[in-house]
């Protein structure tokens, strides 16, 4: 079943839960970066080889954008400062100072992205600048990809590229950067993948995510909308994942919402919701075998299960009372055997069946019984001894009056046993000689 969804949800979502748990590892340049071709970083200048080529002005005015307390203003500054002095040995710090101060800005996030981008292309940026650089458009960019962007395609590519130059600088920087850097470069390379509709990839990518920061909602969230989105569904994996991200996140509302309207597309009603958060908030994937079941899934049960019941309900359907199937089933049911024997007993029937035993004086017989096997249910005590006798397994008609069953209390796991007396065998029992 292929669901609508739409990436609007993604990028409204992704400026939330994007900060690294300190102290989490991450994996060192692995396989899923080492694809891109990445700009060879320049050397590292030491301090000391370092000059203040515009002499004191130059100083001043780094001087004066390192040390604005204001970020609007520091922005400002640096800019200012790269364009009056293009060839500063501290162009490089002077783009950082301008990049950092930028993503703090409300609005000018796109602005620090574009100044990360400058630095990358300078040429003159070592690793130690790089890594910053390519981690702040890694943050940044899914935050601002907007729903049918005409520009998707080369935002992708740029947040793919910054993504991979990133964790292949990281391999090597310290511990405590990979621990920082490591789940948002992850994350943003799964976020173009997602967008570029490259889904097994970005499952993949964002599962590794989802292990170097298990607390954050938006991998699982993410791997949700792939699961459901991709061209061979796994709604089933996909529920699990934006249930996650919801039970991660529950003041974002935005997450129950697609995950109500998934669910409830898919399983046809809202029931069971629960059942899958319950499970999303005891596991960190889904449990072998997870199943959520489908609109049709559902419909199919209760056909199933309404056959059930039906077939139940003619097992229990009891024959008409007044022939003797109905008199045996209602006798062998502890809640309608007082019932039923108040209305039978002393009463006479004629019956016809098959002869089970016999002697002079009784006569057992299995009423309606075509085999031979049956076993008696009536055993009738004759009112005249016989000078004939059928024989065993012939078909007789007897007539008698009900006087006793068994089991009693009554039992419907137990052979039934009706006698009747006053009995005679048509055919076969010898008339009482009349009256003079």
């Amino acid at each position: 079943m292929k669901l609508s969804t739409t990436l609007a949800i993604v990028s409204t979502l992704a400026v939330s839960g994007w900060a690294a748990a300190p102290g989490q590892p991450t994996a060192l340049a692995p396989a899923m970066f080492q694809a891109a071709t990445c700009p060879t970083p320049a050397p590292t200048v030491p301090a000391a080889k370092k000059t203040w080529k515009h002499g004191d002005a130059e100083y001043k005015d780094f001087t004066a954008a390192a040390g604005a307390a204001n970020p609007s203003q520091k922005a400002q500054l640096a800019a200012a400062f790269v364009q009056k002095y293009p060839d500063s040995d501290y162009k490089i710090q002077a783009l950082q100072l301008q990049m950092s101060a930028q993503a703090g800005i409300a609005g000018q996030q796109g602005q620090a992205v574009q100044t990360a981008e400058t630095l990358i292309k300078s040429g003159s940026a070592d690793a130690s600048a790089l890594l910053p650089a390519y981690t702040i458009i890694a943050f940044l960019d899914p935050q601002l990809v907007q729903l049918n962007d005409p520009d998707m395609a080369a935002k992708m590519a740029t947040l793919t590229q910054a993504a991979t130059c990133g964790q292949q600088l990281l391999a090597s920087a310290p511990a405590a950067q990979q621990a920082q850097y490591g789940p948002i470069l992850t994350k943003a390379l799964g976020f173009a993948q997602l967008n570029t509709k490259n889904y097994d990839a970005a499952i993949a990518t964002l599962t590794q995510a989802t292990q170097q920061n298990p607390k954050d909602p938006l991998p699982y969230y993410w791997i949700g909308f792939a699961d459901v989105s991709k061209t061979t569904p796994d709604i089933s994996s996909g529920l699990f994942y934006l249930a996650k991200a919801s039970v991660l996140s529950p003041q974002t509302a935005a997450f129950k919402t697609y995950l109500t309207s998934v669910y409830t597309q898919y399983h046809g009603s809202a029931d069971g919701l629960d059942d899958v958060i319950t499970t999303a908030t005891s596991n960190a994937a889904p449990p072998a075998g997870y199943k959520v079941m489908s609109k049709v899934d559902v419909e199919n049960a209760a056909a199933m299960a309404a056959y059930q019941a039906k077939l139940e309900a003619l097992k229990n359907q009891l024959p008409p009372e007044n022939s003797f199937a109905g008199i045996e089933a209602r006798l062998k049911k502890p809640d309608m055997a007082a019932a039923m024997w108040k209305k039978t007993k002393g009463v006479g029937y004629e019956l016809e069946g098959l002869v089970r035993a016999i002697t002079p004086k009784t006569v057992d017989v299995a009423v309606g019984a075509t085999d031979a096997s049956t076993p008696a249910d009536v055993h009738l005590i004759l009112a005249l001894p016989l000078t004939k006798r059928p024989k065993v397994g012939e078909k007789v008609t007897i007539d008698g009056v009900a006087l006793s069953f068994k089991p009693n209390p009554p039992n419907p796991n137990s052979s039934f046993l009706l006698t009747m007396n006053e009995g005679s065998i048509k055919g076969y029992s010898p008339t009482a000689p009349k009256a003079k």
